[in-house]
């Protein structure tokens, strides 16, 4: 089941979103994303709008973690919408001077419009570091919560107990 539900800002020092209608909606749900966005102009027209997915809420991704999605309205959803923020906090793209954009170890610099091609990105997503941080950065660990007890004899434990 999904539910659209509306939040409200916290009054205070550091106001924060909080999801409305009271605490059962908050604490029955498996993910709460709380959604933002910005305007994506040229010029003076609106060409689409910058999402921001804030992860409030989830058991399969950390919270707090900040997911954007570029959407036009052109071209709907940017394949490569959100990569180039992760690549720079992950160091696999570099910001040499304000407005260029680098691969490490390659001379050439890039327009942010650059970036948006496959020739770009396929190196930096087969990279195994990058798919590591990224898996660090968002993954929720997928360990057993509970040891493994195959090599436990609990006949035996229970006599010994």
């Amino acid at each position: 089941m999904i539910v659209v539900n509306h939040i409200y800002m916290e009054i205070g020092l550091y106001p924060k979103a909080i999801v409305s209608g009271g605490t059962g909606s908050y604490y029955n749900a498996d993910n709460i994303f709380i959604v933002g966005r910005q305007q994506e102009k040229e010029g003076t027209g609106v060409i689409g709008y910058n999402f921001i997915l804030q992860v409030e809420k989830s058991r399969f991704v950390r919270e707090k973690s900040k997911i954007p999605i570029e959407v036009t309205f052109e071209g709907g959803i940017s394949t490569w919408s959100g990569l180039l923020d992760m690549a720079l906090e992950s160091g696999h793209v570099l910001n040499p001077k304000q407005g260029w954009y680098q691969i490490p170890g390659e001379p050439k610099n890039y327009r942010v419009k650059d970036t948006d091609t496959k020739e770009f990105w396929l190196p930096i997503l087969k990279d195994p570091t990058f798919q590591k941080w990224i898996a660090d950065t968002y993954e929720l660990s997928n360990a057993s919560i509970v040891a493994d007890f195959d090599d436990i004899d609990i006949d035996k434990e229970i006599k010994n107990a």
